[in-house]
């Protein structure tokens, strides 16, 4: 009977609940009318330190002109403001002063290059139809608020360049339409949540220049759309995640200056998109791994300040694409592989401070694009390869403090872009060749301690670029030629304790 009553007034009784439906959006719609958004952000306007001359159509006398406002866009149909743009307007304001309630449709917020204080109000999640969300470079404090996993449609967010603490709430992983996150240079500590992983749309990864520590989580493996994932100068330790391998769009990769141990995960081999591979100043060890090779598209690879041993892999010489390689201060050693002749890109090349011995490869001359080479303090012997003057382009060369030997090759005079030359700490013999005075861009030159004789050639009076010229502890000897004074900009002169005769002044 009952039911029956009810099927006879259904109709009656949705009626009701839908009036009622309506009724309970009548507020909501007030709070959103343009009227409403207007006062609201005047009221904000009125809290901001100092004028702003940008915002003069802000005003009660132009409250109805709503979406002729600067920075104000509106959407068409419903005459409501959908995007507010304020970066770079010098505004000196506190965020929690602006009334979040009448914008709820709000897509695009965007206050970047401000001096906002004060922390991010949780008030925030209520946009809930954000898409463009920039708060970067204020001074905000405080956490980001876990109310932030409410924007669900949310595609970038930066709040880099801010004074953020505390930890990243896991929260954020509920923000899946995510492409770009940045929250580099905060002071964010902990952990980076797990839930990360469930950005599968992500793109753009900074978390860079923060406190964070604990391990890299695997589960970063999963945001196998990113392409650039930055987390350099954090306090991150323990291994680099196999799980690495999975980011096959991967093109920028940036993890040094952490504490991040173990060894380099062959699996970082599968990233075969990299272009930029950073890992510099961890406790990294063990071998470089031969998978590198795969990296057929990268081009800057910096694994200096490590612990890493073994030899260098002869697979770096399929990375044929870079111009940029540093492994300087590791425990490298064993022989330069010949194969490094095939970088024929390569214009920076840093292998100091590490146990490499036998000789230079002679194929190095085959990188003609080289402009920046130092092989300091290893145990380098044999000759300088003749090779050394087809690097045409070279501006830095440094081999100091190896055990090199013979004489130095009369083609280094090729090399005529060198500014800085630095061959000190060896065992060179014979004359300073004559083709040194080829060298006109040349600053600095540092022979000292070898074992370099015969007379100082007057060619070097050409260099007329020299700033700094150390001969010191050679067997040099004969009269000081006259043409040294030719040197005016010549700042630091040391020749001495060498068997010389005569004088000279500067012209």
């Amino acid at each position: 009977m009952e039911g029956g009553v009810f099927s006879a007034h259904k109709p009656t009784y949705l009626l009701i609940l839908l009036h009622i439906f309506l009724l309970a959006l009548l507020p909501f719609k007030a709070i959103s009318s343009p009227k409403t958004q207007a006062e609201a952000l005047l009221t904000w306007k009125n809290t901001f330190a100092s004028a702003t001359p940008f915002l003069t159509s802000w005003s009660l006398t132009n409250l109805n002109n709503l979406c002729n406002w600067y920075a104000i866009v509106c959407n068409q149909s419903s005459e409501q403001v959908s995007q507010i743009d304020l970066s770079n307007f010098d505004i000196s304001a506190m965020l929690t002063h602006f009334n979040f309630t009448p914008f709820l449709k709000l897509t695009q917020f965007n206050l970047s290059g401000n001096h906002f204080i004060g922390p991010i109000p949780s008030e925030l999640g209520f946009c809930t139809n954000l898409t463009y969300l920039d708060l970067s470079s204020n001074s905000l404090q405080g956490p980001i608020p876990s109310s932030i996993g409410q924007l669900r449609e949310l595609q970038y967010l930066d709040l880099s360049n801010n004074f953020l603490s505390s930890s990243i709430p896991s929260e954020l992983g509920f923000c899946t339409s995510l492409t770009h996150l940045n929250l580099t240079s905060n002071h964010l500590e902990g952990k980076i949540p797990s839930s990360i992983g469930q950005l599968r749309e992500l793109k753009h990864l900074d978390l860079s220049y923060n406190s964070l520590n604990s391990s890299i989580p695997s589960e970063l493996g999963f945001c196998t759309n990113l392409t650039h994932l930055a987390l350099a100068s954090n306090f991150l330790e323990g291994k680099i995640p196999p799980s690495i391998g999975q980011l096959r769009e991967l093109q920028y990769l940036d993890l040094s200056y952490n504490s991040l141990n173990s060894s380099i995960p062959s699996e970082l081999g599968f990233c075969t998109s990299l272009t930029y591979l950073a890992l510099a100043s961890n406790h990294l060890e063990g071998k470089i791994p031969p998978s590198i090779g795969r990296l057929r598209n990268i081009q800057h690879l910096d694994l200096s300040n490590n612990s890493l041993s073994s030899s260098i892999p002869s697979e770096l010489g399929l990375c044929t694409s870079l111009t940029y390689l540093d492994l300087t201060s590791n425990h490298l050693e064993g022989k330069i592989p010949s194969s490094i002749g095939q970088l024929r890109e390569l214009q920076y090349l840093d292998l100091h401070m590490n146990y490499l011995d036998s000789s230079i490869p002679s194929e190095l001359g085959l990188c003609t694009r080289l402009t920046y080479l130092d092989l300091t303090s290893n145990h380098l012997e044999g000759k300088i390869p003749f090779s050394i003057g087809q690097l045409r382009e070279l501006q830095h060369l440094d081999l100091q403090m190896n055990s090199l030997d013979s004489s130095i090759p009369s083609e280094l005079g090729f090399c005529a872009n060198l500014t800085y030359l630095d061959l000190s700490s060896n065992h060179l013999e014979g004359k300073i060749p004559s083709s040194i005075g080829q060298l006109r861009e040349l600053q600095y030159l540092d022979l000292h301690m070898n074992s370099l004789d015969s007379s100082i050639p007057s060619e070097l009076g050409f260099c007329t670029s020299l700033t700094h010229l150390d001969l010191t502890s050679n067997h040099l000897e004969g009269k000081i030629p006259p043409s040294i004074g030719q040197l005016r900009e010549l700042q630091y002169l040391v020749w001495l304790p060498i068997t010389l005769k005569g004088k000279f002044h500067l012209l």
